[in-house]
């Protein structure tokens, strides 16, 4: 499903914060086993309180992890991965066309940021890994931004990675604050189209530079 059909919708769906930790094994220096599907109601309505439900959204979710790189296959449908708040994304071809989640944490030189960069420049320096591509979703909004999403008294609006039909966006996810949500809602309160950099552009950044 693309972002422009889901904008200004609910969800029944909370984005999950990732962990420092997970269960799963390495493939390659990659944390595997970190995918599930979901199965999302979508509401329709005048607020969160006043909806009906008008379907079905099916997507992947990919984890995050701090401190590892986390990735799943992007063949099989839509996928969406977050919360963002610094991480990088990057799809890439090995064995198939992949999205990989680099786990970074706290700031650049945290330990956890190091461990994740560490994974991700060894795996990609690999000769089966190609065409690799990449993108930082919450560079597309600013604090106004999500301080327009914000409901009054709600939570702080999530900023989550979303790919689909080969196309990479941007969406900002705002929880409806509970004492007006009985479905525990979320709204999608915006996109953006993200335009994918080459690998080579985003190595040379100072983020990268161990």
């Amino acid at each position: 499903m693309h972002p422009r059909d889901l904008l200004g919708k609910y969800v029944q769906y909370r984005v999950d914060p990732g962990s420092a930790s997970a269960a799963g094994q390495m493939v390659n220096g990659l944390l595997s086993g970190q995918a599930t599907a979901a199965m999302v109601t979508i509401y329709e309505g005048p607020s969160a309180n006043a909806v009906v439900a008008k379907g079905q959204w099916n997507f992947t979710f990919l984890k995050y992890c701090a401190g590892a790189v986390t990735f799943t296959s992007l063949t099989g449908g839509p996928v969406l991965t977050g919360p963002m708040s610094g991480c990088y994304l990057c799809s890439y071809n090995r064995l198939g066309l992949k999205l990989a989640h680099i786990g970074t944490a706290h700031s650049p030189t945290s330990v956890d940021s190091v461990k994740a960069k560490n994974a991700w420049l060894m795996f990609v320096g690999r000769p089966d890994v190609s065409n690799v591509m990449g993108c930082k979703p919450d560079d597309y909004f600013s604090v106004g931004d999500i301080k327009a999403a914000m409901f009054k008294g709600g939570d702080i609006p999530v900023v989550v990675g979303y790919f689909a039909a080969g196309e990479a966006h941007a969406m900002l996810l705002a929880p409806v604050p509970t004492t007006e949500n009985p479905l525990r809602l979320t709204k999608i309160a915006a996109y953006k189209k993200i335009t994918m950099q080459p690998w080579s552009a985003i190595a040379a950044m100072r983020t990268f530079r161990l």
